[in-house]
């Protein structure tokens, strides 16, 4: 009895070491591996990519993986502020900004007359100045904003006129008169800004378009005594131009972002005048101005 016991037992040890052998054979386990590849391509095969439902996950994890990869890629291009070097398409800090704007100027006028206002002239440019605060309001993110103030702006008006005019008596070597005037505006501007992404760090571009509606506050003659304008017919006493004008506004600059909240703004614009801004229908002007806008965002 003892004797099968003992053999039983070594038939028992025998097998399992050769199992043991076989399953750490080398050439054994290439041998399992390229059948269970082979097994895996022909259930692939017949059953699709996504028999075993691995694939599937694998796909939601790669997917998972390249929408974080993305997300820190934007948030490495934008700093803080949201001014970087990259895209700036984040809602701003603030939806309403305002500022305040200084714009020396070129101002010219056109001159049209007709009737005792024929051969009328303009008489070139003069310098002039507008200040005021200026207030965006960002209706979407921080690259569209409606852009408006209340600046006080002062425009030159000018004309070259026939040395009779005004006069009862007509003299065709008489020097010919000029006239200058200073005219005093409360502007409202109604525009759109649109910011391009950023040329440089915390630096952008902007182009504005939009309108201007302007309320005279005064006119001032310039010289009266050899104001040809402002001596004829009236002595002076009386107003040469109208109540208000309407002009287009276009301009573009750079906004270079110093802080989170603070900026600095500089650019050109251009304005034009839509409507006849004399009183009398016998002379027709019309206002351009050239600016040079400089401003600062708090």
């Amino acid at each position: 009895m003892k004797k099968v016991a003992g053999f039983a037992l070594i038939l028992v040890m025998l097998v399992v070491g050769c199992g043991w052998a076989q399953s750490t054979s080398p050439a054994l386990y290439q041998m399992r591996t390229k059948e269970s590849s082979v097994t895996e391509k022909r259930f692939r095969k017949i059953l699709g990519n996504n028999y075993d439902g691995q694939d599937k996950n694998r796909q939601a994890y790669d997917d998972d993986r390249k929408r974080k990869r993305r997300q820190q890629t934007t948030t490495n291009q934008t700093d803080n502020n949201g001014y970087g070097s990259g895209p700036d398409y984040a809602w701003p800090h603030h939806l309403i900004e305002m500022g305040i704007r200084f714009a020396p100027s070129l101002d010219v006028n056109t001159a049209a007359g007709t009737g005792s206002y024929a051969g009328f002239r303009n008489n070139g440019a003069g310098v002039r100045m507008s200040v005021g605060p200026t207030l965006d309001y960002f209706f979407f993110k921080n690259r569209y904003a409606f852009s408006t103030g209340l600046w006080y702006t002062i425009k030159r008006s000018g004309f070259q006129m026939p040395g009779t005019f005004g006069s009862s008596q007509w003299n065709p070597g008489a020097p010919e008169k000029e006239s200058i005037y200073n005219l005093q505006y409360l502007q409202i501007p109604a525009t759109v800004k649109l910011f391009a992404n950023n040329i440089a760090p915390n630096m952008r571009l902007y182009v504005q378009t939009g309108g201007l509606f302007s309320i005279k506050l005064a006119e001032k003659a310039l010289e009266e005594a050899r104001n040809g304008l402002y001596t004829a017919e009236s002595g002076g006493g009386r107003r040469q131009y109208g109540f208000a004008d309407i002009e287009l506004l276009l301009g573009a600059g750079v906004q270079y972002k110093i802080n989170q909240n603070n900026a600095f703004n500089i650019g050109m614009s251009y304005q034009r005048g839509l409507i006849n801004v004399m009183r009398t229908s016998e002379l027709t002007s019309k206002n351009r101005v050239i600016a040079l806008e400089l401003g600062f965002k708090f």
